[in-house]
């Protein structure tokens, strides 16, 4: 049977039956017409009656019993309607996002400000997946969830929005921050886990170095990508401290690229050195087209049995060929 909407019929060759109901109905028609008619002695010789309807509609029942026999025909090939229906397998991707809320990241080397377009990517980058379940770190002297792993695609894209270095010590602790992401993926089911690490400076706090929260994050099978953003040098703004003030002042802004490169290759990832917001833009965009989520579709189909229907018109036409041979076209001898 072929996968295809509409009307199919199970057992096709029973239809085969239908061309020999013509001939069988004509033979009875034509037997019908032999049959010998007795005139009323009160008529003359060579009396013919008049045709009239009911005469002409004599062989109606003989041709309704045809019909029935046909639609039995049709009902004993099975007839039946297939409806499709689809089913998707998703491999889903579990992704942890860090983003680096240090000082530093509202400098402006990058436009509007490095912070200003990593929460702008990071959006997109979030809105783009929508099979996978993200997560999102904020970390500077510390590491904090903002976000534990989801679906909710709009609750992520506010929590990236107002992402900040509010409430957080000065500094950059990498290797803390890999941890924490570690902790949200160890007990994920997802085939895929994935870190995505972006920073624009090199670790200076906390208690674990990155190379071994790396390796620590390698052993679960994590695998950690690494965006560094920005050039370094000291640049002289106006920065938003971590309890709201506003300060006028210089800021050095050093990046570490060989560990970052080496945290991505212990865990199978790969390192990006973004310097402006279009390299920035290619990362992400390199980072979705490496770790895509696998979605396989079953296509199932609904079998719906429709003999029923054509038994019952052979029924109702078999019914209406005895009425009208018992009452307005019964022959009399």
């Amino acid at each position: 049977m072929n996968p295809v909407r509409g009307l199919v019929w199970l057992h096709p060759h029973v239809l085969w039956l239908l061309p020999l109901l013509l001939p069988l109905g004509w033979l009875g028609w034509k037997s019908r017409r032999r049959v010998p008619r007795m005139l009323h002695p009160g008529l003359p010789n060579g009396f013919r009656p008049r045709r009239g309807l009911r005469r002409n509609l004599s062989s109606l029942p003989l041709w309704l019993r045809v019909a029935s026999a046909g639609l039995l025909v049709v009902a004993l090939s099975r007839p039946v309607t297939r409806l499709p229906w689809s089913e998707d397998t998703v491999n889903g991707v579990d992704i942890v996002l860090m983003i680096d809320v240090s000082t530093s990241m509202q400098i402006h080397d990058v436009k509007p400000s490095r912070i200003e377009a990593a929460r702008q990517i990071l959006s997109e980058f979030a809105m783009s997946r929508d099979h996978d379940r993200m997560g999102l770190i904020a970390f500077a002297a510390r590491p904090v969830t903002r976000c534990p792993l989801t679906t909710d695609r709009e609750v992520l894209r506010d929590l990236i929005d107002s992402t900040s270095n509010q409430g957080l010590e000065d500094g950059t602790a990498i290797g803390d921050a890999l941890l924490m992401a570690g902790n949200r993926l160890r007990g994920s089911p997802a085939k895929s886990k994935v870190v995505v690490l972006l920073t624009d400076g090199e670790s200076n706090m906390g208690a674990v170095d990155p190379i071994s929260a790396a390796r620590a994050l390698a052993a679960l099978g994590i695998r950690i990508y690494t965006i560094g953003l920005g050039t370094e040098g000291t640049f002289v703004q106006d920065f938003k401290l971590p309890d709201g003030s506003v300060q006028h002042g210089q800021v050095e802004s050093d990046m570490n690229a060989k560990d970052l490169a080496e945290i991505a290759r212990i865990s199978g990832g790969h390192f990006w050195r973004a310097l402006d917001r279009d390299a920035l833009v290619n990362a992400y965009r390199s980072i979705d087209r490496l770790e895509r989520t696998k979605i396989s579709t079953h296509v199932h189909w609904e079998t719906l049995e429709r003999f029923r229907l054509f038994a019952e018109l052979a029924l109702a036409l078999t019914l209406a060929a005895w009425i009208l041979e018992t009452t307005w076209l019964r022959r009399n001898p």
